[in-house]
């Protein structure tokens, strides 16, 4: 079940980390190396780190957002960028059966540099990094080179998150909680990773 990921406070950090998993092999007698990259399977993983959080009445909906979390099993959206990166509201996916790592798209508001390489996406509750600067065409239309590969094949259609991408992600540990201190002051952190 997705469950609201509170509105404030907002995180103070959010360290994020990939994970990519992959098997190394060295030759017994050569010494050189070969990397067989399992490239469907990488998984976003992130330490939130709230500010302090000063009065009980503060800290109340980030404590039921714990207990709704129920361990690992919920999942809430995670906001991956500190501010909009364009202002964009209507792009979506055009055409179905996409997969891989290049997303062809439509509904752009206007033609030039839409987003920069290393800028994110969200389609299909997955978080994706752009690869290469992403042009818009003269009818609404480009073609996004993303990493990791397009795990869940979209729709034709379906929404693309380009202003707020964000994470669908879900606690990493059974444990989660917030600590208590003199003066209800509050603090919370936890870890989680992606759970789309």
């Amino acid at each position: 079940m997705l469950i609201a990921f509170p509105a404030a406070p907002v995180p103070q950090k959010i360290k994020w980390e990939i994970e990519q998993p992959g098997q190394v092999n060295r030759g017994e007698f050569t010494g050189r190396r070969r990397v067989t990259l399992l490239s469907a399977a990488p998984r976003m993983h992130a330490t939130v780190t709230m500010p302090p959080i000063l009065g009980e009445d503060r800290v109340l909906d980030w404590r039921a957002f714990v207990f709704e979390c129920d361990g690992v099993a919920n999942k809430f959206r995670l906001i991956a960028c500190e501010r909009d990166q364009v202002a964009e509201a209507a792009v979506v996916v055009d055409g179905a059966g996409q997969f891989g790592q290049t997303l062809k798209t439509r509904g752009w508001s206007t033609p030039g540099l839409r987003l920069k390489r290393g800028h994110f996406i969200t389609v299909g509750e997955q978080l994706l990094v752009v690869r290469a600067p992403v042009i818009v065409d003269g009818s609404g239309r480009a073609t996004i080179s993303v990493k990791p590969h397009i795990r869940v094949q979209p729709g034709d259609g379906d929404a693309i998150e380009v202003r707020r991408p964000y994470a669908v992600m879900s606690m990493s540990d059974p444990k989660a909680g917030w600590e208590a201190g003199v003066g209800q002051n509050y603090a919370v952190t936890f870890d989680c990773e992606e759970a789309f």
